[in-house]
């Protein structure tokens, strides 16, 4: 009885073999490009994307206080609004940000001014600075400049960095 399922075992042992053979090559191959994707992210910031995500801020501009709302998305996109941008009609916050070193992330970003018609005036550009302070907390600067409709011949409308501090947004 066991000689006539001998064929069917050797057959089976066969196509493990083969198959933990085709693994122990996948295995490494695969394990390498996820290592190399990793550590395109760790080049650019020391550690994998640590602004992603969305947050609060407290932004302080000397006479002017108000919070407002933010996103680091991957691949550098930032989004903002913030609380007083219905008293002083303005667009969404629109740019950029990348790490420029380990803990620190550089971001534009523009938003349109428009008048009570809702006619666009112009755009202004914030440039911002964040030090990370911890996992879920950020400090940061910024300066304003008043641009033409399309961002450019900027004037800087900052008497001093406005002062930032913000707080991940975290799941409950």
């Amino acid at each position: 009885m066991i000689t006539e399922n001998m064929p069917a075992i050797k057959c089976r042992a066969v196509n493990l073999l083969r198959t933990l053979t085709i693994l122990a090559f996948a295995i490494p191959t695969l394990n390498s490009i996820a290592m190399a994707q990793a550590n395109i992210q760790e080049d650019i910031c020391g550690i994998t994307s640590p602004i992603q995500g969305a947050w609060i801020f407290s932004i302080d501009n000397g006479p002017v206080s108000f919070v407002s709302l933010a996103s680091f998305s991957a691949g550098g996109v930032f989004f903002g609004t913030g609380s007083l941008d219905r008293v002083n009609p303005v667009s969404t916050l629109t740019g950029s940000w990348k790490c420029d070193r380990r803990n620190q992330i550089d971001s534009t970003s523009y938003f349109f001014t428009f008048d009570t018609a809702g006619n666009a005036l112009g755009m202004v550009r914030a440039d911002q600075v964040f030090h990370l302070t911890s996992r879920n907390e950020l400090v940061g600067a910024a300066v304003v400049f008043s641009c033409n409709l399309q961002g450019e011949n900027c004037v800087s409308v900052s008497p001093a960095p406005s002062k930032i501090t913000g707080k991940r947004v975290v799941i409950e």
